[in-house]
């Protein structure tokens, strides 16, 4: 058998990065026209999901992302006529998948009946 080297994988330490620092998308620029975009979208899409949980908040922050990058490369095929088809259906099919586990039916907020409403309470 002729010597064939074999791969060696460093053991992970446990570690996080010193290089990693967290981004989070409440810390973004919101005088930047597609950060207070993208947050409303967000809001919109958690309200009518009914996004109660973090789980589901988290499935609306991914799905908002998405559908701005998918609108982006739409608008590049668009004007370059530069377009990864491939890439373009995983990504549609991605957000079909997220929007599919948070419900594609809008939620009705639940309403009381006017003595509950009079009292505060509805």
């Amino acid at each position: 058998m002729a010597n064939v080297p074999t791969k060696t994988r460093a053991k992970p330490t446990g570690e996080i990065s010193t290089t990693f620092v967290p981004r989070f998308w409440e810390q973004a620029d919101s005088r930047l026209a597609i950060v207070r975009a993208i947050k409303e979208r967000y809001e919109a899409l958690k309200e009518d999901a009914g996004a109660d949980s973090i789980q589901k908040q988290l499935l609306c922050q991914r799905a908002v992302f998405l559908s701005v990058w998918l609108e982006t490369v739409e608008r590049k095929a668009l004007e370059d006529s530069v377009f990864a088809a491939g890439e373009y259906t995983q990504s549609v099919n991605a957000l079909s998948g997220l929007l599919s586990k948070l419900g594609l039916s809008k939620v009705s907020k639940r309403v009381g009946n006017l003595r509950e409403y009079v009292r505060g309470t509805a």
